[in-house]
């Protein structure tokens, strides 16, 4: 059997093989990436992946809305993991500090949780400390619930988008097309990775949307081309170590 014979078979195995698990996996996925702190679990790239077979409005919607279902209630999670800290030292100074701010600031609270859920900032280093000053669950729910839903609406959105262009105007097939997804995928996760989110939101609240934005273009200019300045480098170091041995 040809070699691309074999690739659309496996790759129709693994659709196949996604559609079984419908929105019972991508819930599962959701919530178990979401629900380990500190732990950046690319679950969007299978959220992507099995949306984008399907082409109508309702679908997708109703994927985006799963999955960010399931990823609120990992969100729970770490929620009380954070309670669960505050509780072996309830009275440190550090606990009364962020129940004093939990309490005082709960609408700037709120918005801090649902920046964290919609972008990719690391959100764990904000919602453990919103456990851990017991901030309001009603409206952490709220918040964690609406971010990760307009999270996931906008990773298929994406990944529609991507697919269409590759197979539909470039002619790809299934299986390179997928490929060319995950690939460009990881290289947009490892981008959005670079950039100091913490300091990003800081700058906000300090400075103002115009100079955030200009932080967060030239942390991604700069992360889009760091590979190539270590390439760049290593090869010099090699030429140079050539060179030395002639």
């Amino acid at each position: 059997m040809p070699f691309h014979r074999v690739v659309d078979e496996v790759f129709a195995l693994a659709e196949r093989v996604l559609r079984s698990t419908g929105l019972y996996g991508v819930f599962f996925v959701s919530l178990v990436s979401n629900s380990i702190p500190f732990v950046a679990l690319p679950y969007l790239v299978y959220i992507i992946v099995y949306a984008s077979r399907f082409t109508d409005f309702r679908s997708l919607v109703l994927i985006a809305v799963v999955s960010g279902i399931g990823a609120g209630l990992g969100k729970i999670i770490i929620y009380f993991i954070g309670r669960g800290f505050s509780s072996i030292s309830p009275a440190s100074r550090t606990a009364r500090n962020w129940s004093y701010l939990a309490s005082r600031h709960k609408v700037a609270g709120f918005f801090a949780i649902l920046f964290v859920a919609i972008t990719p900032a690391p959100d764990d280093v904000v919602l453990i400390p919103m456990g851990f000053a017991s901030y309001s669950i009603a409206l952490y729910a709220l918040a964690v619930f609406l971010g990760k839903t307009v999270h996931s609406i906008l990773a298929v959105v994406y990944g529609r988008t991507v697919l269409n262009l590759f197979e539909e105007k470039l002619g790809l097939p299934l299986w390179l097309s997928t490929l060319l997804l995950i690939a460009l995928t990881a290289v947009v996760i490892y981008v959005v990775g670079q950039v100091d989110w913490v300091k990003a939101t800081e700058l906000y609240a300090s400075r103002g949307l115009a100079t955030t934005l200009k932080f967060v273009l030239v942390s991604v200019a700069d992360a889009l081309v760091k590979p190539f300045r270590h390439l760049a480098r290593s090869v010099t170091r090699i030429l140079s170590f050539i060179r030395s041995r002639v």
